[in-house]
């Protein structure tokens, strides 16, 4: 029996790596029709910590669902804010597709060290339509709010999450109040993946290039303050001008070299993130 469980055991291991792998060397692969050259070295590393990255945190993808949704580091020393300092108001993680929360354990702790939370992350169906995750991430949006006695949030998206949050914005952009207070997308594609094979999940007819859905997004000017966030080698959203929002009223932010998943955890995209949610309010958007 013992033999046999060892036996079990090591098969997943080597499957669990051996899945790693391909994802890395197939979206690597197909990247390169879609991006600039760039010199194999630069490459080759930035495979090796897509693929450290990514097999160093799924692991404990299944753990995030179990426990609660606080961000901050259990024992990282909470910074007491300062005058001057960072508004303290809550940020809301929100994850991409085939993902949960884990994601953000490098982003979230980065953004804790500079004094900024209360830190949430919600785990929505990825396998469910746009749509529908957008109108649970306002129901987590208002519970947040509720228990932190905030009037508002900041939103930090991964992927698909950050057309989740494009579409909750975009279907209450005619209320006279606004819960999302500043809104950051990192490596979402906003115009649509060029990926044609096989996806999972309702969401994925959502994701593609030339959705109804998409095709909505595109005549919607943002009403608050939205960062995008890209890469110009990512090997899942390419090309780079598929995350652009500067035509509809974003600011975009283009960093060289991070993967789809390594980028959240890139210094200098934290460095960003933080910048863009530090920086004074512009004000209440005026509604059309």
């Amino acid at each position: 029996m013992l033999r046999l469980a060892l036996i079990v055991g090591g098969a997943s291991i080597g499957a669990f790596f051996v899945g790693i792998w391909g994802y890395a060397l197939v979206s690597f692969f197909s990247m390169r029709a879609h991006t600039a050259r760039r010199e194999l070295g630069l490459t080759l590393r930035e495979l090796l910590r897509e693929t450290f990255l990514t097999a160093l945190t799924q692991p404990f993808l299944p753990l995030y669902y179990l426990i609660g949704d606080r961000m901050e580091p259990l024992f990282q020393r909470q910074v007491v804010p300062k005058p001057g300092d960072p508004p303290r108001v809550p940020i809301v993680f929100v994850h991409g597709y085939m993902q949960n929360r884990v994601g953000f354990i490098g982003l979230a702790r980065a953004l804790a060290r500079k004094g900024f939370g209360p830190l949430y992350g919600i785990n929505y169906p990825w396998w469910s339509t746009i749509p529908a995750n957008a109108k649970r991430l306002a129901r987590y949006v208002d519970r947040v709010c509720r228990e932190t006695k905030s009037t508002s949030v900041d939103l930090v998206c991964h992927s698909m999450g950050g057309l989740v949050a494009m579409e909750m914005m975009r279907s209450t952009a005619k209320e006279d109040h606004f819960v999302v207070r500043r809104c950051v997308t990192i490596a979402s594609p906003h115009a649509g993946v060029a990926w044609r094979g096989p996806m999972l999940g309702f969401g994925a007819t959502n994701l593609r290039r030339g959705s109804k859905l998409l095709e909505a997004h595109a005549g919607y000017t943002v009403a608050i303050p939205t960062l995008s966030v890209f890469s110009s080698h990512d090997n899942i959203v390419h090309p780079k001008e598929t995350s652009s929002l500067l035509s509809r009223g974003g600011v975009d932010f283009e960093v060289a070299g991070p993967s789809h998943f390594s980028i959240l955890f890139s210094p200098l995209v934290a460095d960003e993130v933080a910048a863009f949610l530090a920086s004074p309010d512009r004000g209440a958007p005026e509604l059309a």
